[in-house]
């Protein structure tokens, strides 16, 4: 059996194992999300779900995004969204296991992954940020390994907060983020401007900005 083979084979079996322990403290679950609508400078609305939810059974941590555009042409017409869905356990010192399932909703399947993940705890350095690193080494329908980072910060008691992620896919060599900012306007309500970048598009349309609203629940 090859490295790589070998690598998947570890990743796969430890999510199994460590999805199937059980977990004798279990805990009320805690939910969270927020809504987003910008308008992208490539000429179209686009809008982003989050949803996400700690403690669950079996010691696990869900989070989830969708994102939805309309057609540059066409602004009445919802193009097909696309989204992410992720189902975490970690120790208590950061370090877990992982899978992951995205799906852009135009294709006929989507890619399952499986791997590792790191969210050390930053309340000693950084009490209001959070910092998490994915490496992902096995996938299905051969899509190849892929490294990520995400990670968020606020400021003056959450008035002012500051929000990234990049994914660097291994067998294309290309590159995923973006980085947000945001300003609270009233209570849960922010006004915010995000930079984005997409290797998988064509070259004119993978930089783009957008400013919206984003509403957190």
């Amino acid at each position: 059996m090859g490295l790589i083979k070998k690598i998947k084979t570890l990743a796969l079996g430890t999510v199994f194992a460590a999805f199937m322990a059980g977990n004798a403290h279990a805990k009320e679950p805690k939910p969270s999300g927020k809504v987003a609508g910008y308008y992208d400078t490539r000429g179209k609305p686009t809008a982003t779900l989050t949803l996400g939810a700690s403690d669950l059974p079996l010691g696990t941590k869900f989070f989830s995004f969708m994102d939805f555009a309309t057609e540059k042409d066409n602004l009445d017409h919802l193009t097909t969204p696309y989204g992410e869905f992720r189902l975490l356990k970690k120790a208590d010192f950061g370090l877990g296991v992982v899978a992951e399932y995205n799906r852009d909703f135009s294709q006929d399947e989507g890619t399952t992954r499986a791997g590792f993940v790191f969210e050390p705890n930053l309340k000693q350095l950084l009490p209001n940020a959070f910092l998490g690193l994915k490496f992902y080494p096995a996938s299905t329908h051969d899509h190849g390994i892929q490294l990520g980072v995400s990670g968020n910060v606020n400021f003056l008691d959450g008035d002012l907060t500051l929000d990234s992620f990049l994914d660097y896919n291994f067998k294309p060599g290309k590159v995923v983020t973006d980085l947000q900012i945001g300003y609270r306007l009233k209570d849960n309500l922010y006004a915010v401007i995000e930079g984005r970048y997409n290797g998988f598009l064509p070259k004119d349309q993978q930089l783009s900005a957008g400013p919206g609203l984003e509403w957190k629940f």
